[in-house]
């Protein structure tokens, strides 16, 4: 039994080892690419996938106005501009803060939830939070957002968004047009705009009740803002993003649903 004990502990040393050297090198490769690829991409307005696929951007970070600006971070990051690239303490925040979104972009080829979100972390943490500013990591960040796909093709971008959807460019955008694709990205296909035109105005409502003041996140995970429908709930969420909230408190502070029709009245606006 001891033998067995003392086997275990060499092994589990040895595991600890390893995966403390796998992930000092990682950063180490990381900072590297960084400065070298990163960096030069920045200050030539471009980005690029991890397979050398380079974009130029679309729009820049101070494009947007700064109220444009203060609604991505409220629904996206609320805590951007003071944390060290992750944040497990601020209420609304889910498990990945806009650095996490930007590193999973930039540094993986294929991106599996689990052992990934460790190494996604510490380059968040020790890489993208050091080396690269945060006016530049938004940058970064509204240049390589997901918004589903229209007519098939994917749609990547919030310029390209606001093109694909609304037929004009982010900053002519309505408020609300502008909330509709920033409710998006938490689950594209869910909240798509024009195929789940009812999902997406209830989730514009409850980013609006949000921004107001009438609604206060009830913790790190209340991504959602109040208990969503089953139908939604169904219809597929990211992985550990929604828990069902029982408390009076949330139920009370949930925002109104509304109509189908109003959100398709607002599609076709």
């Amino acid at each position: 039994m001891k033998k067995c004990t003392k086997y275990t502990g060499i092994i589990l040393c040895i595991f600890f080892l390893g995966s403390s050297a796998y992930y000092v090198y990682s950063i180490q490769e990381a900072r590297k690419y960084t400065r070298n690829i990163i960096s030069s991409d920045l200050a030539k307005a471009q980005w690029r996938y991890p397979n050398g696929m380079i974009k130029k951007f679309e729009i820049l970070s101070h494009d947007l106005s700064k109220r444009q600006r203060e609604i991505l971070i409220k629904v996206q990051d609320p805590g951007f501009y003071t944390h060290n690239g992750i944040d497990l303490s601020t209420p609304g925040a889910g498990l990945t803060t806009i650095t996490q979104a930007i590193g999973k972009k930039l540094y993986f080829n294929r991106f599996k939830p689990g052992i990934a979100k460790i190494k996604q972390s510490l380059i968040a943490r020790f890489v993208i939070n050091d080396l690269i500013p945060k006016d530049d990591q938004l940058t970064l960040f509204i240049n390589t957002m997901y918004f589903g796909k229209v007519a098939e093709k994917p749609i990547v971008g919030l310029e390209s968004a606001a093109n694909a959807y609304y037929h004009q460019p982010v900053n002519t955008l309505t408020e609300d047009q502008y909330i509709s694709l920033i409710a998006m990205l938490i689950a594209p296909k869910t909240f798509h705009i024009t195929e789940h035109p009812d999902r997406n105005l209830d989730r514009t409502n409850r980013i609006k009740a949000v921004i107001a003041g009438e609604y206060k996140p009830q913790g790190l995970m209340d991504q959602f803002y109040g208990e969503l429908p089953q139908e939604t709930i169904n219809a597929g969420l990211p992985p550990a993003s929604y828990f069902g909230k029982s408390s009076e408190n949330t139920k009370e502070n949930a925002p109104n649903k509304v109509n189908a029709a109003g959100a398709k009245s607002r599609v076709a606006d």
